[in-house]
């Protein structure tokens, strides 16, 4: 199972969240002409992420809004504390490079936010976007554990690995059908040497393997994934169907 995800692919967010902080948000001058002088978009891209990050109480509601979300969606752990690891802009993320373009947005990031009050588990990652008018601040649940993918080819990925998570539980355990599922755990397996770094929240070039987790009617399975970049802000993603595995 081949598939690209291109740079203008979408995100891992809730439709109806995104279409609620689009519709409250100003249309405002665009910042960035990914479609023009490529010198011009490196300079106003650096420019826009060097601009102030949301403030703390900013960040707290945001974040603990998209937690509780999560937390009634999923059935998980809902914590009375949390504590933020560090913001990480996704501005070259294609679906957030085209809000921006666009005016809908003046940035995103993602952050991992460890549960601090919940029994242990890997931490949770929230896309943060900041609307056009600078102030309104939406949190969005963008996954558990750690990935390199970033959000849009997140999003693409995860259509696979269910379908490979649901196969094999319809082999193992008729009787179990969830009515949804998402991973319980992301962890990156390994990588190529030539991995590149984090550009505003893409690789450029390498590959990557991941182990996704899911946990339905108290199973487990594991589904290894494959990642490779293409050099123009896409990537590959290929699934292992042999490579699933199923634990009782």
């Amino acid at each position: 199972m081949l598939k690209q995800v291109q740079h203008d692919g979408r995100v891992t967010i809730s439709a109806l969240c995104l279409a609620a902080l689009i519709a409250a948000a100003p249309l405002s001058a665009a910042p960035l002409d990914p479609l023009g002088d490529p010198a011009i978009f490196k300079r106003d891209l650096e420019a826009l992420n060097r601009k102030p990050l949301p403030d703390e109480a900013a960040l707290a509601r945001a974040v603990g809004a998209a937690v509780a979300v999560d937390a009634r969606q999923r059935g998980r752990c809902a914590p009375n504390k949390i504590s933020l690891g560090k913001l990480a802009p996704v501005s070259l993320d294609g679906m957030i490079t085209t809000m921006i373009a666009k005016g809908q947005i003046e940035n995103g990031w993602l952050v991992p936010v460890r549960l601090d009050d919940c029994p242990p588990a890997d931490p949770i990652r929230v896309l943060l976007l900041l609307a056009a008018d600078g102030r309104t601040l939406q949190g969005i649940f963008a996954g558990q554990g750690t990935s390199y993918a970033w959000p849009s080819l997140s999003r693409e990925a995860l259509r696979g690995a269910v379908n490979a998570a649901l196969k094999q539980l319809r082999t193992a355990d008729s009787a179990c059908n969830p009515r949804d599922i998402t991973p319980t755990g992301m962890r990156i397996a390994g990588s190529s040497a030539d991995l590149g770094p984090d550009v505003y929240g893409i690789r450029l070039k390498g590959s990557w393997n991941e182990i996704w987790t899911f946990e339905p009617c108290g199973h487990r399975i594991a589904v290894p994934i494959a990642f490779r970049t293409n050099g123009n802000g896409g990537a590959y993603w290929d699934i292992d169907d042999a490579g699933v595995l199923y634990t009782p």
